[in-house]
C-alpha cells in the first residue's frame, strides 16, 4: 500500500489551517437596567471582551439620546448618562467616554474607540456618569468581576442625573464592536507555528516519493 499525497491537496490543508485562524469579529448588544447609581452590586455592569487578534474596536450606547443597536433593535430615549470604560484584564484604563457626545445621535449616550487595539482579554465596563471609581483605585487588585462594584463611588439614588441635573431612568443599551484590522488573514503569531507544520509535510512527502520511485 502507498501513500501519496500531492501539492494541491497540500495547499488545500494549508488553505484549511489558514481559514481556521482568521479572527472573528464581534457584534453584540446588552440591555437592561442599572439597580442604582451608588456602590451597589447592579449599579456596574461588566462585560468581558475578548480579542484573538489586532482589532478596531467601538464602544457606543444608545439609551440616552435613543437609536439602532448592533442586533438591529432600536433603544427608545430616556435611560441615564453614561460611563464607559475599556479596561486591560488588571484594571488599566485604555479608553473611555463619560457621556459626553456621541456621533451616531448628536447626545450624551456613549461612543468609545480605540483603533488599533491588541490581542488580548479586556473588560468593557459602564455605569452612571456620577459613579466613577474612587480616588484610590489602582487597578481591579484580583477582584472578580462580580465584585467590581465596589470600586466605583456615586452619589447614590436612582433618579440617575444628568449633568444638567434632570433625572433620568435605569435603562441602558451598550453596543461592542469589534473589527479584525488584518481581515482574511491569520494571527501572525499563530500562523507561524503553521508553517513549520507545513514545512515538515512537505519534506515527508519529497521523501516518501524518493522512496517510492
Amino acid at each position: 500500500m502507498s501513500f501519496r499525497m500531492n501539492t494541491s491537496r497540500l495547499l488545500l490543508l494549508s488553505g484549511l489551517m489558514t481559514t481556521a485562524l482568521l479572527a472573528a469579529p464581534i457584534s453584540e448588544t446588552f440591555t437592561g437596567a442599572l439597580d442604582s447609581e451608588a456602590n451597589t452590586p447592579g449599579s456596574v455592569i461588566v462585560e468581558p471582551l475578548v480579542v484573538t487578534a489586532t482589532s478596531s474596536v467601538t464602544l457606543f450606547t444608545t439609551s440616552y439620546g435613543g437609536g439602532m443597536n448592533l442586533n438591529g433593535t432600536t433603544t427608545p430615549a430616556g435611560g441615564f448618562q453614561p460611563n464607559v470604560t475599556l479596561f486591560s484584564s488588571t484594571g488599566f484604563a485604555l479608553a473611555y467616554e463619560n457621556g459626553q457626545y456621541s456621533p451616531l445621535n448628536g447626545t450624551w449616550d456613549a461612543y468609545v474607540t480605540d483603533t488599533n487595539l491588541a490581542a488580548g482579554s479586556y473588560f468593557v465596563i459602564m455605569t452612571d456618569q456620577n459613579n466613577q471609581v474612587s480616588a484610590s483605585f489602582t487597578g481591579f487588585g484580583g477582584l472578580a468581576p462580580s465584585q467590581f462594584y465596589t470600586l466605583f463611588t456615586g452619589p447614590g439614588g436612582n433618579s440617575y442625573p444628568d449633568v444638567d441635573g434632570n433625572p433620568r431612568d435605569a435603562n441602558y443599551a451598550l453596543n461592542i464592536q469589534a473589527s479584525p484590522l488584518a481581515s482574511g488573514a491569520p494571527e501572525p503569531a499563530t500562523f507561524w507555528l503553521v508553517i513549520p507544520a507545513l514545512a515538515g509535510a512537505a519534506f515527508f512527502m519529497r521523501k516518501r516519493k524518493l522512496s517510492l520511485s
